[in-house]
């Protein structure tokens, strides 16, 4: 109870948009500190709990009870793992500002003043994009109205692609290849946890991971099954001609 507040703070934080690598390292440093200061007062929230007389009934169920020492040494270790993987998992942060030179609703204010500093945290994370051409394409993707519609990454990337501007924007084309592919949290990503969520929740959580994998594929990719023609029956038809089936769908 005394860790959670920290954990929804910096996950607060974390959703901000307008945010920058220096803030970044800041409210990680931030939490940090604050697991290391929970982490010093360990023995005397542990002496705190050991006078503490329930209110309710005790369980009918035996439990063990944990002396002081183990209780020491289990928080000391969760504090310990904490910081650990809150090091390790924020070590590298530099995707999260590159994302920002691609997302559709800072165009207008990069149209205005283009993010030097952003385009400089991108090349320092991925040397091998081209700093010149990618300006220059990102330059006129931020003045051109039409992409200001685009809701994110994903539908910018689907916008060249259709239009056959791949070969015009390479660097461009390139930096989104790598936003879309890396995780970090955006309302895309989440997207695609809700779809995942939805598929599980639909058949009850009885799927094997490579039919869950083929199924969220399906419902993020729908648009593009809409356009096959006869996609359900084509699907059907493959379905019943299966051999290994419990029922026979089909009958000569």
């Amino acid at each position: 109870h005394k860790i959670m507040p920290h954990v929804d703070l910096l996950y607060s934080e974390l959703q901000k948009r307008n945010i920058d690598s220096d803030f970044i390292a800041g409210v990680i440093q931030n939490f940090i500190n604050s697991m290391q200061t929970i982490r010093e007062a360990i023995p005397f929230m542990v002496k705190e709990e050991e006078f503490v007389v329930p209110i309710h009934e005790p369980p009918t169920k035996k439990w063990k009870r944990l002396g002081e020492d183990m209780q020491r040494h289990f928080a000391l270790e969760v504090c310990d793992t904490i910081v650990s993987h809150a090091k390790e998992r924020f070590s590298f942060t530099k995707h999260l500002i590159s994302a920002t030179l691609v997302q559709a609703n800072f165009f207008r204010k990069h149209s205005r003043m283009f993010p030097g500093s952003a385009l400089d945290t991108a090349l320092e994370a991925y040397p091998f994009l081209d700093k010149a051409k990618l300006k220059t394409e990102l330059s006129l993707i931020y003045e051109n109205e039409e992409f200001h519609s685009c809701s994110g990454a994903v539908a910018l990337f689907r916008v060249l692609m259709e239009n056959n501007l791949q070969d015009i924007f390479t660097e461009t084309v390139s930096l989104l290849n790598i936003v879309i592919t890396t995780p970090m949290n955006t309302s895309e990503s989440k997207r695609c946890f809700s779809t995942s969520n939805r598929i599980k929740v639909f058949l009850k959580n009885t799927l094997a991971q490579d039919r869950l994998n083929a199924l969220a594929m399906l419902s993020i990719e729908k648009k593009l099954t809409q356009d096959i023609r006869d996609f359900n029956t084509k699907v059907i038809e493959k379905y019943a001609a299966q051999i290994h089936r419990r029922e026979k769908f089909m009958y000569k």
